[in-house]
């Protein structure tokens, strides 16, 4: 916990940089072209910002915590976690964006994009929905290489093994082998890993965007469709930094979901 003296030390080493005088024309440049790009031509906001500071404690900051960042006590309080694809990889589409847990989206995508398209959204689903968390990564890569080549063994048909004068015959394919230090392993113990975590973006998504057409994950992530029409759904908010652990793309927080 943040005590007085080093929330005290904090806001005098945060005014001390404020104070600090340009160390080149450039600098004073950029910082005085800032507020004539916005329109604004407030030139004293550095000035303002450190009065402010002064003022400031740390119940202030508690205060303020408490009314507009903590999920648990904030009136109205929103979050949006922003996950972008590319439009030259592997996509859901809004139905599998509906059924199937972020997690295993990702496992399917990082699959895709190394070139492996042999199993379905579902059979990583089930795959990851049976996996015993328990078993180490390499077991857990082996028996989804195993899975991976049941699914590229074509049977060859009863009549052309009776043209071969010989009984059914299985085809094999060449093996696979999913590296412990690929993405796939890392999407594949991040799913796994979710089974058993409830992630509580689903208790956050108290907005219904259905009626703009936007989808929604068995996470509660809302998949956005239209931006345009998202974006004049939503009021401004003023708070621009992150309140939460910045994680990656593949890492982001799902619960295995049969259905």
């Amino acid at each position: 916990e943040l005590t007085a003296d080093e929330f005290e030390s904090s806001i005098q080493s945060l005014i001390s940089l404020k104070q600090e005088k340009p160390k080149s024309i450039d600098d004073e440049f950029s910082r005085l072209w800032t507020h004539i790009k916005s329109d604004k031509y407030k030139f004293d906001t550095l000035d303002k910002d450190i009065e402010h500071l002064k003022l400031l404690s740390k119940d202030d900051l508690l205060a303020f915590w408490d009314k507009y960042v903590n999920e648990d006590t904030a009136q109205g309080y929103t979050r949006l976690d922003l996950q972008m694809w590319s439009t030259k990889i592997w996509q859901p589409t809004p139905k599998e964006f509906e059924i199937y847990p972020g997690t295993v989206i990702a496992l399917y995508g990082s699959l895709h994009s190394e070139g492996h398209t042999g199993l379905s959204i579902a059979d990583v689903q089930s795959f990851v929905s049976s996996a015993d968390a328990s078993s180490s990564i390499e077991s857990l890569l082996a028996k989804l290489s195993e899975l991976y080549m049941t699914k590229q063994t074509p049977s060859v048909s009863n009549e052309t093994a009776e043209a071969l004068d010989t009984t059914d015959v299985d085809v094999e394919a060449p093996g696979i082998v999913f590296e412990s230090s690929s993405k796939i392993a890392t999407a594949l113990q991040m799913a796994i890993s979710s089974v058993n975590e409830t992630p509580k973006f689903a208790t956050l998504s108290k907005t219904n965007f259905a009626n703009i057409d936007m989808k929604q994950s068995p996470e509660g992530i809302w998949l956005i469709n239209d931006y345009k029409r998202f974006q004049q759904t939503q009021a401004l908010h003023g708070i621009s930094v992150p309140s939460h652990k910045l994680v990656p793309l593949i890492a982001e927080s799902a619960q295995a979901d049969n259905n």
